[in-house]
């Protein structure tokens, strides 16, 4: 494995207030629109070089304008700026600055990526239409399970939100980062939430991508939740498409529509869900077959046979390794 130089990713959990106060962000629609999420958006920030050196983009995430008085958003981007800007790792996207804007409105500056695995996914599913490479899957698990074993081990938080939607990719799967901590949780070492930090923590993680103990009545929330996300990411890559049915998928569409007891109805209902099948016109060689073994144990209904994010760390190292 390349050795990558830490000092880039590093920030200072305090910048220079000199330096925020020099930054000007241009106004949304003079920005290129790049993504968006639950009422945000994501633009991208070219930056005008300095004393003739390149200086990368950024990328801008703030609020949508019909957003602003939304207390929940704006609390969830300002949790995220407050635990990215102290976490330092090559495979999670690097903190740039937080800003409150007179207007009320605030913004997340971040290291740019290229595109995020779940927009790939999507376009292989339009065109190519056949699994992603086994040895590219394979890239892409080293690097989640690097990050998670980061965030399990020191961080000591779960990412709560884990999906392919969250996965940044930069050039041609050279590395891979997660973003969007808007809704992680404190864990002890042990992995149990923490709660004493959080006594009243919630998962709030997007449930198509949810353990089953995440989505009973009462959860049960582990790092373990996090390992069976990543397990789901697994699938989507050999899949192409999201781990719900296209009846599920439209059910959880009309939520909003939905009284208490038909929604309880039909979290019920994904609660006992099984994994999502291998879909049996994919076309798997023998290449794949540690992966699905490893997506089948990752996505265990018994959270205990889950294996923890450093043990898979380690072993896709080891196989990268081995491939040269």
């Amino acid at each position: 494995m390349s050795q990558v130089n830490l000092e880039q990713f590093c920030t200072p959990k305090k910048p220079d207030k000199k330096l925020i106060n020099k930054i000007k962000i241009p106004p949304s629609p003079y920005m290129k629109k790049i993504g968006y999420g639950t009422g945000i958006a994501v633009y991208e920030l070219q930056r005008s070089p300095a004393f003739n050196k390149f200086r990368s983009p950024w990328a801008i995430k703030k609020l949508i304008t019909r957003k602003l008085e939304n207390n929940l958003i704006k609390t969830r981007l300002k949790n995220e700026a407050e635990i990215l800007r102290t976490l330092v790792h090559p495979n999670i996207i690097g903190f740039r600055v937080f800003l409150e804007q007179k207007n009320g409105n605030s913004l997340l500056a971040m290291e740019e990526c290229n595109s995020c695995l779940g927009d790939l996914i999507e376009d292989r599913s339009d065109n190519e239409k056949v699994p992603f490479a086994a040895k590219t899957i394979i890239k892409v698990a080293g690097d989640v399970t690097q990050a998670l074993s980061y965030l399990h081990n020191t961080a000591l938080i779960i990412h709560g939100d884990l999906k392919s939607y969250n996965v940044l990719v930069k050039g041609d799967f050279e590395i891979c980062k997660l973003c969007d901590f808007g809704v992680y949780l404190p864990v002890t070492k042990d992995g149990n939430v923490d709660k004493e930090k959080a006594p009243r923590a919630e998962y709030e993680g997007t449930r198509s991508w949810c353990a089953p103990e995440i989505l009973g009545y009462t959860q049960d929330i582990t790092t373990k939740a996090d390992i069976y996300s990543f397990g789901l990411i697994l699938w989507e890559m050999i899949a192409l498409c999201p781990p719900v049915t296209e009846e599920l998928a439209d059910n959880l569409s009309k939520c909003a529509e939905l009284d208490r007891e038909m929604l309880n109805d039909l979290l019920e209902t994904m609660s006992t869900r099984q994994r999502p099948a291998i879909p049996e016109n994919a076309e798997l060689s023998e290449e794949y077959k540690l992966i699905l073994e490893i997506y089948y144990c990752c996505t265990d209904e018994d959270k205990k046979n889950r294996p923890p994010a450093l043990d898979l760390a380690v072993l896709f190292h080891n196989i990268q390794n081995s491939q040269g």
